[in-house]
């Protein structure tokens, strides 16, 4: 095998090795992905210059770019290797390089399309095409993380790979709410083309989707990671909302205090849905198949899911309630401070509904796999 020449040999790096790094590495490009593209959108709403070469994309690409090569090394490896192929994490890197191949498509696209129609629309058909390809790369980051474990024989590696997933959690979590977001929020109007849905759909959309995955994603990661992990990948996911969506405009800060309060409540979420306290100990009645307690913690991260869409996501509601002509950076504050009184109920009322129904999806999922996989953090 030496004699093939292959750079990861000279290294003397191990299978496991070149994984865990690979994975690591694919673990930041999927931050850097979604936290480009946030920042972006907030760049187009503050009406900075419009290019396509700017701070943010760079940002956006050179995640897409690290998740490339991650897939590419390891697919070149596990070409050579076909014992590795066996094992149920590399499925993850065949799908980065598919997520990977259709964001890098989607990237010369979108350069054609501004140079062609200029300012789109969040929801043209390059940038569905590149949240796709992005979405792809965020899941398979979170499976392959969650599917090596159970291959790692030391310590070391095994803290390094949890220690990933949290990002990893949240940037999945973050990048199926802006996938979300794309049908949801009123901003695909552009030079040429309007992809925006009828208000009353964006809504429906908004109350029914974001609640079911916010619970689906905090209820995996608080089985998966313990503790207090699925709290800390909350804390991870609203400082990436805070730096790239409320830090760039001075408008919105007056709310950031009462936006990062929300860690709290996904704080008591994780007690619950953890049973790490006397109190939560009583509530291990199973309900429709699932224990009491994850339903509880499903409900109240389901209930603050229009809480957790400040900035954007008030957008949707305030066209719904007849707002128009609004400025969605410098006017929205004061319209989500007048609106939240008739918004909130229904939201929260909804929001608990759905987040159930999450928590119950993401308890037989794991039901499943815990059948095929004797690992019990190998469940994702």
């Amino acid at each position: 095998m030496k004699k093939d020449g292959d750079w990861f040999l000279k290294l003397k790096m191990n299978p496991m090795d070149l994984s865990v790094v690979l994975l690591i590495v694919a673990t930041a490009g999927s931050v850097l992905q979604i936290g480009g593209t946030s920042w972006d959108v907030t760049s187009h709403l503050l009406q900075l210059p419009e290019t396509f070469f700017t701070p943010s994309h760079t940002l956006l690409y050179a995640g897409i770019g690290l998740l490339a090569i991650s897939s590419a090394i390891a697919l070149h490896f596990f070409y050579k290797n076909k014992e590795m192929r066996k094992l149920p994490f590399t499925i993850s890197f065949k799908l980065l390089a598919i997520g990977s191949a259709v964001s890098l498509v989607a990237g010369p696209s979108d350069y054609l399309w501004h140079e062609i129609f200029g300012i789109d629309g969040l929801l043209s058909p390059t940038h569905l095409t590149l949240v796709t390809g992005m979405l792809i790369n965020s899941i398979a980051v979170v499976l392959g993380l969650a599917r090596i474990n159970v291959n790692l024989r030391f310590m070391s590696q095994k803290r390094m790979v949890k220690a990933s997933l949290f990002p990893a959690f949240a940037a999945m979590w973050f990048t199926m709410i802006w996938y979300t977001y794309a049908f949801v929020l009123p901003f695909s109007d552009g030079e040429h083309f309007n992809f925006n849905l009828n208000p009353m759909a964006e809504s429906a959309i908004a109350v029914v989707v974001l609640p079911l995955i916010s619970a689906m994603v905090f209820v995996t990661a608080s089985k998966t990671l313990g503790g207090y992990g699925a709290s800390a990948v909350a804390a991870i996911l609203v400082g990436l909302v805070t730096v790239t969506n409320i830090i760039p405009s001075n408008q919105l800060m007056p709310f950031m205090p009462g936006y990062l309060s929300l860690v709290i409540i996904a704080i008591v979420a994780d007690l619950v849905s953890n049973k790490s306290s006397a109190a939560a100990s009583q509530l291990k009645t199973r309900i429709l198949g699932t224990e009491k307690s994850t339903l509880i913690a499903g409900a109240m991260v389901g209930s603050i899911f229009y809480m957790l869409g400040y900035p954007m996501l008030p957008t949707t509601f305030a066209v719904f309630m007849g707002y128009h002509d609004f400025d969605p950076i410098d006017d929205i504050l004061p319209i989500f401070v007048t609106t939240l009184p008739a918004v909130l109920p229904f939201t929260i009322i909804v929001g608990a509904i759905m987040g159930m129904v999450g928590a119950m999806i993401s308890e037989k999922k794991r039901s499943k796999l815990a059948v095929k996989y004797s690992n019990a953090t190998d469940l994702v």
